[in-house]
């Protein structure tokens, strides 16, 4: 065990235990080079010696530090310090779930409601992220004193065996599911189970099934069903009883089957508790297709033979087979259904003909066949058009425009640019009504942070990563102290566009000084694995990597990197890199999913009725639709239509005033 004052990497000082668990312990640690408080999760020697473990230990503890969410405790650091294996996390001040439901007895509905949509905003995060957590239960979710709900224990649990259940598993096995606790095949629907068996104990305030060892209650998982929380609380809402039970079902495949749609339904039962909406046994939706076992089709063709007694069994796949009573069947179905899709079309014929406001396909000639009403007029499309070119489009359609006062920053639309109208481009409106219109300021400008100037790297570094600045590094030999920033242009408090680059002047000490420095290597147009590389074998560490477009650096190459190339800097100095996405011009892949109006909730659960709309497709901005610019004009559900430069899943983020409320996956193509 360590002991206050000892030192990790000479790095992290242990300040003392705050916790221990089956496999590690976690300290509370003062990190001395960004001066912060950490928590630090260290492996037992017991599993340290284990090297596949270990090995698994730190593929997905990395795995687990590219999760960024305000609903997971963040991961900064994963290493090794002689035969010492560790994590450095987010610290969290304040209490677990398991302590929370222990002090209070149970959790009333609200409150159970509103921390599984946080836990399970998480989960979500990671499932996009391909990412199982195997682990869910109270003792795993931290509540901060602000009330936050943070998912901890990501990249133990995955690098656990599923297949083993010891003496450590006393606290997880409460909350296993299942498939888990028989050793078979565990997926997103595992977690959504233990999320099932956390909401029950928060409800209730105690856990389903107990027994008196770990393979009593495993079995208990595997053999019963989990029961009704209104057997111990029975004025519990309907809506969080079934959703429950929906989460627990013994099949995986009749639990949710993805976590969003389990979010979808807290966040109903938010606003409607007492309906009964939740499906525990739905039926598969129209158009799935179902695959047919041997084991059917057998039971088939002895089904067959039974209604026709007096012919041999036959083979159902043969359509002339079939029994007499089959064939008016399908003769009967097939006159029904060819009457039901002629009504269908003569319905859809009488709609189109009789409103004057849909336009009709061109006729022979080319021409648009009009049936607008002559009162009437079709709304351009003025969005990324300039105010005058907005104006006159406007004009030619008889309709009046005014601006909203409010200009708004857009990295999408540049200065003067129409970024949303009050009426959607396309629709049917009178004329002379006004469509008002909001004008980009073009992209947002930051003033360069004061006191870097003479400031050490690490806090010049802090400052400009907290206004969004990128910044490029030389060192020069200077009287200062070495890592002192000796200047930086543009110079402090000057005004500069998001995407400028503040060059920093950084000291290396003076030339008797005997601090071991290295060459920076030429790093730019460098496949990113092997600049990585290159900068590991020089002694330097790797720093942030993003993202740009560029017409003539190759996609996945480097860009430029942000300390020059051929200057001399003290090793263990971190140099960042900046990857090229391609061309913005480059092919294009398509996409649509569907925000539905239950995801304006924030990470509390309550609902959202105002703010600015944004969706970003892997951190790039798209088009928002006007009528959904404005969370107050949301009509319904909006499927949105996506563009991106890379083939095959994207991760889409619903934002509302900068906030990301809603993460998802679509498939471009």
């Amino acid at each position: 065990m360590l002991e206050k004052g000892n030192f990790i990497n000479n790095r992290y000082e242990i300040i003392g235990r705050v916790g221990a668990g089956g496999m590690s312990d976690v300290y509370k640690a003062k990190d001395h080079k960004l001066n912060r408080n950490v928590a630090i999760k260290v492996l037992k020697k017991e599993y340290s010696k284990d090297k596949n473990f270990v090995s698994k230990f730190r593929v997905e503890a990395q795995s687990a530090a590219s999760l960024i969410h305000p609903n997971i405790v963040n991961v900064y650091d994963v290493g090794e310090d002689n035969g010492l294996y560790y994590i450095v996390m987010e610290l969290i001040e304040g209490i677990t779930l398991k302590s929370y439901i222990q002090k209070k007895g149970r959790l009333s509905a609200r409150e159970t409601i509103s921390i599984a949509i946080q836990i399970a905003n998480g989960i979500e995060c990671a499932h996009n992220n391909q990412i199982v957590h195997r682990d869910i239960k109270p003792q795993n979710i931290m509540i901060s004193r602000e009330g936050k709900v943070k998912v901890t224990d990501f990249g133990i649990a995955r690098a656990t065996s599923s297949n083993t259940i010891n003496g450590n598993a006393m606290g997880s096995v409460h909350y296993i599911s299942p498939e888990q606790a028989g050793g078979k095949y565990v997926d997103e629907k595992s977690d959504i189970y233990s999320l099932g068996i956390t909401m029950f104990e928060m409800i209730t305030g105690k856990v389903p099934f107990d027994g008196e060892s770990t393979v009593t209650i495993a079995l208990k998982h595997i053999q019963n069903s989990v029961p009704s929380i209104r057997e111990y609380i029975p004025q519990a809402p309907v809506s969080i009883e079934k959703i429950i039970l929906k989460c627990t079902q013994n099949k995986s495949d009749k639990r949710y089957p993805k976590i969003s749609l389990l979010i979808a339904d807290l966040k109903r039962a938010l606003t409607e508790p007492d309906v009964d909406f939740v499906q525990i046994d739905a039926t598969r939706p129209i158009g799935t297709t179902v695959m047919i076992t041997d084991e059917e089709i057998n039971q088939i063709r002895k089904g067959a033979g039974k209604t026709s007694p007096e012919k041999p069994e036959e083979d159902v796949d043969d359509i002339d087979a079939m029994s007499p009573k089959m064939d008016k069947a399908v003769t009967i179905g097939g006159v029904i259904a060819g009457i039901a899709a002629l009504m269908v079309v003569a319905v859809i014929l009488t709609v189109v003909l009789s409103d004057n406001s849909i336009k009709l396909p061109k006729d022979m000639s080319g021409d648009e066949i009009q049936t607008i009403d002559p009162r009437k007029t079709v709304v351009p499309n003025v969005l990324g058009m300039s105010s005058d070119e907005a104006e006159k489009a406007l004009n030619e359609k008889s309709l009046g425009f005014e601006y909203d006062s409010n200009y708004v920053y857009s990295d999408v639309y540049a200065a003067d640019q129409i970024v949303n109208q009050s009426e959607a481009p396309g629709s049917v409106v009178n004329k002379n009504i006004t469509v008002k219109l909001i004008v980009s300021k073009g992209p947002e400008r930051i003033q360069v942070p004061a006191g870097i100037s003479r400031s050490d790297l690490d806090s010049a570094i802090s400052k400009l990563d907290s206004v969004g600045l990128k910044y490029e590094i030389t060192y020069e030999f200077s009287g200062n102290t070495i890592g002192t920033v000796i200047s930086c242009s543009p110079t402090e408090n000057a005004s500069v566009n998001k995407k400028d680059i503040v060059k920093l002047v950084v000291s290396r000490g003076s030339q008797e000084s005997e601090e071991k420095t290295a060459t920076v290597p030429s790093l730019v147009n460098m496949k990113l694995a092997k600049a990585q590389q290159k900068i590991s074998s020089s002694g330097f560490e790797i720093g942030n990597v993003s993202e740009e477009y560029s017409d003539t650096v190759k996609k996945g190459y480097v860009i430029r990197q942000t300390v020059k190339s051929g200057h001399q800097m003290p090793l263990g100095g971190t140099i960042g890199l900046v990857v090229s996405k391609g061309s913005e011009d480059a092919p294009k892949y398509t996409g649509s999913y569907t925000f539905a109006l239950e995801d304006l909730h924030d990470a509390d659960g309550n609902p959202i009725t105002e703010g600015v709309v944004n969706v970003a497709l892997d951190g790039v901005l798209q088009k928002v639709d006007p009528k959904y610019a404005d969370v107050s004009t949301w009509p319904g559900d909006y499927t949105i239509e996506l563009t991106g430069d890379k083939k095959g899943k994207a991760t889409i983020e619903l934002m509302v005033n900068g906030q990301v409320i809603h993460t998802g996956t679509v498939k471009l193509k």
